[in-house]
């Protein structure tokens, strides 16, 4: 087996579950932590979700407080997002992306489409890996290169949707004030 076809087969283990395979009662931090280590979010075995990070993230604003001690499927779908986009965003524009891309939306909806986004991605990765067997070291850099320009490209968007929503809030504000003078 070549090299990039073991990346292939490796790429297909980063999968993860459809939205019914997360369970549909609530979870303690360990059971959350146990079930999340099983879907691989990285190649590399040192990308582990911890206690903390999930802290972090709740105090970041990122992901919602737990209901007492417990944490349902909407925690579930948010962590399994937040570890994937973590890779390439910091927290805050991860918060962000999260609460734009899903608003009017289900968890199920939400996680689907990101879920499909990726396995997409993930089959273009493998079919681009395949056409250039022959020169890892070029492929290697390339993808870094275009990882490189994908991540300045989605933070400007997303530094310009931020913008634009804090325009549309004063905007607003504006007129209010103006109505009630």
């Amino acid at each position: 087996m070549s090299k990039v076809e073991k990346l292939r087969e490796l790429s297909n283990q980063l999968k993860f579950p459809d939205y019914n395979g997360f369970p549909d009662i609530e979870l303690y931090m360990d059971q959350v932590l146990d079930f999340l280590s099983r879907s691989k979010t990285s190649l590399r075995d040192d990308d582990r979700l911890s206690s903390a990070m999930v802290n972090n993230y709740i105090k970041a604003d990122v992901l919602p407080r737990a209901r007492g001690k417990k944490y349902s499927r909407e925690h579930l779908v948010y962590l399994s997002v937040i570890l994937r986009l973590k890779q390439v965003l910091s927290v805050k524009d991860t918060g962000y992306l999260i609460k734009v891309v899903k608003k009017n939306k289900g968890d199920e909806e939400f996680y689907e489409n990101f879920r499909s986004m990726v396995e997409t991605c993930a089959k273009e990765l493998s079919d681009k890996a395949l056409s250039s067997d022959s020169n890892l070291p070029e492929l290697a850099m390339r993808l870094a290169v275009e990882s490189y320009l994908c991540k300045i490209a989605s933070e400007y968007i997303i530094d310009n949707m931020s913008y634009d929503s804090e325009a549309e809030t004063q905007k607003k504000q504006s007129k209010s004030a103006a109505a009630e003078s």
